[in-house]
């Protein structure tokens, strides 16, 4: 906790801290801002605030389903006399879970284990890649997915970088993945949705 500036973790009831980070939904505030902003006092109440809030979602959530529970919800308690606007943007993505038992995840163990010599730790995650639901849609494919960056390397943070070690490594480990995938039965790494 101390990494990142906090005494206590807080969070929903009856989970881990793994659990909710990694399986459970979410609603996030991103970003919150009205009112003065700049230097020194002012005791004007603010004629505008602002909040950008995302979701996590998980199997079986419907995007626009929750996109309007959400929206009800903050109706139902705004303000008396307030106006509330919400501007709901394109980015959505369907959630899905890739089953352990997946061939393609078999595969991915398999080439892991042999590069680093111990069996892969498995972390269910959440990302928000729009296109590999169109892949399981269309093409029964579930797409499993391999990442070398590690924690120091400061992802998705302005200063954010990455080993060129870490790089070739990734390389090396996805053209074995290549040739592994290659040498199974198309069929074998298929699912219906």
């Amino acid at each position: 906790m101390t990494s990142i500036g906090i005494d206590a973790l807080v969070g929903e009831p009856g989970y881990s801290t793994y659990e909710r980070a990694w399986a459970r939904p979410t609603l996030d505030v991103n970003g919150v801002w009205g009112g003065y902003q700049g230097d020194g006092v002012k005791t004007v109440i603010p004629a505008k605030a602002h909040a950008k809030i995302t979701c996590r979602l998980v199997p079986d959530q419907e995007p626009e389903t929750i996109l309007d529970l959400l929206e009800a919800h903050v109706m139902r308690n705004r303000p008396i006399g307030s106006h509330v606007v919400v501007t709901r943007h394109a980015a959505g993505a369907r959630p899905y879970q890739v089953p352990a038992e997946n061939p393609g995840v078999r595969a991915v163990a398999e080439v892991l284990a042999r590069n680093y010599g111990t069996p892969p730790y498995f972390a269910r995650i959440g990302g928000s890649l729009p296109i590999t639901d169109m892949f399981l849609q269309e093409l029964h494919a579930y797409t499993v997915m391999v990442g070398f960056g590690l924690d120091n390397q400061r992802a998705h943070s302005p200063n954010e970088f990455f080993r060129l070690a870490d790089f070739e490594r990734g390389q090396v480990i996805y053209a074995e993945l290549l040739e592994r995938l290659g040498e199974s039965d198309s069929q074998s790494l298929k699912d219906k949705p």
